[in-house]
């Protein structure tokens, strides 16, 4: 009688598993197969943005999804106003920070795949890319002894007005004034320094790259996609890292309260969190903050890179103050 209420026992509880299991894969399919929206706010490119959903559709096309492109430091003005967002994507942390308040805490499918670092304690957003800064030199003019090592070789007069930046006024610009800011010690004595060594100071991103592919320049700061992109077309340049490293800076996603599409927008977060995603990033041109994911062609490994703190709260509460500064030295 106990050996048949054993085996009885164990019958329901193998019963049990397999209807927990079909559950979960009946669960899947749907999420496959069932007609879904999703309405993406990025601050990437459409282009970026387009490869993005595109994969994903790929494994879920039964997701219609939608996009607004607006600048990172636009969008959570937006959320704020009330527009309708299921998620935000590719926003720097400083903004993605700003709006705490707005998110639904989701802690995806592959939230062991990403490291404490790049991801909010309380599973408001995840880092998923890097916009690193780097120099970025042009190979023809800079050879030996006259490739600088350090942050502070800039301001040597050996290079003086053969260097071009990107104005502060811009993201890209005013993340690499901060960093010359921690370098410094917390003061722009590095940043005058370089400035007055007959630096050219331009409003975008990318006409400083193209000016040092073309030998116009020998020296820039730069996000490492622009040097791959360049290095890919085969133009004479190369990047390095700083002896001091570069600034850790992340940009990433999250799930916003406002929006009406919360199953999609979690299986559009576990995908962005995925290795597919990862690679997806990577084939853009991004760094993905996966270990797992070399970086981009023509680029090292993330283990390879050395970094100093980037305080994104910081840099955001003094960013006026320091660009009003710097200013009086142009």
């Amino acid at each position: 009688m106990k050996k048949a209420l054993a085996v009885l026992l164990m019958l329901a509880a193998v019963f049990t598993v397999f209807a927990q299991g079909a559950a979960e894969a009946d669960a899947a399919q749907g999420a496959k197969t069932e007609k879904m929206e999703l309405y993406i706010y990025t601050g990437g490119t459409i282009d970026e943005c387009q490869a993005l959903i595109d994969a994903f559709n790929v494994k879920y096309p039964n997701v219609k999804c939608q996009m607004v492109q607006d600048k990172s430091a636009n969008i959570p003005t937006r959320i704020i106003n009330g527009e309708e967002a299921d998620v935000i994507i590719l926003i720097a942390k400083e903004n993605l920070d700003s709006i705490l308040d707005y998110y639904v805490p989701y802690k995806t499918a592959n939230d062991a795949l990403v490291e404490d670092v790049y991801k909010d304690s309380e599973y408001r957003y995840y880092s998923i890319s890097m916009p690193l800064q780097t120099i970025m030199y042009n190979t023809e003019e800079v050879k030996g002894d006259m490739i600088p090592k350090s942050w502070f070789d800039l301001a040597d007069p050996k290079y003086k007005g053969h260097i071009v930046l990107t104005s502060p006024s811009t993201g890209s610009g005013y993340a690499q004034l901060y960093m010359l800011y921690k370098l410094s010690g917390d003061n722009l004595e590095l940043a005058k320094k370089i400035a007055e060594n007959g630096t050219t100071y331009l409003p975008d991103s990318t006409t400083g790259p193209a000016a040092v592919e073309r030998g116009e320049f020998w020296f820039t700061l730069t996000g490492e996609k622009n040097v791959a992109t360049a290095m890919a077309k085969g133009s004479p340049v190369n990047y390095l890292y700083p002896e001091e490293g570069t600034g850790r800076r992340v940009e990433g996603a999250g799930i916003i309260k406002n929006g009406k599409n919360l199953e999609a927008a979690k299986l559009f977060m576990d995908w962005l969190t995925s290795t597919d995603g990862a690679e997806t990033l990577r084939s853009l041109g991004r760094r993905s903050v996966s270990s797992a994911v070399a970086g981009p062609d023509y680029l090292p490994a993330l283990n390879e890179i050395n970094f100093f703190e980037y305080n994104d709260a910081e840099a955001a509460s003094i960013k006026k103050a320091l660009q009003a500064e710097f200013n009086t030295y142009l």
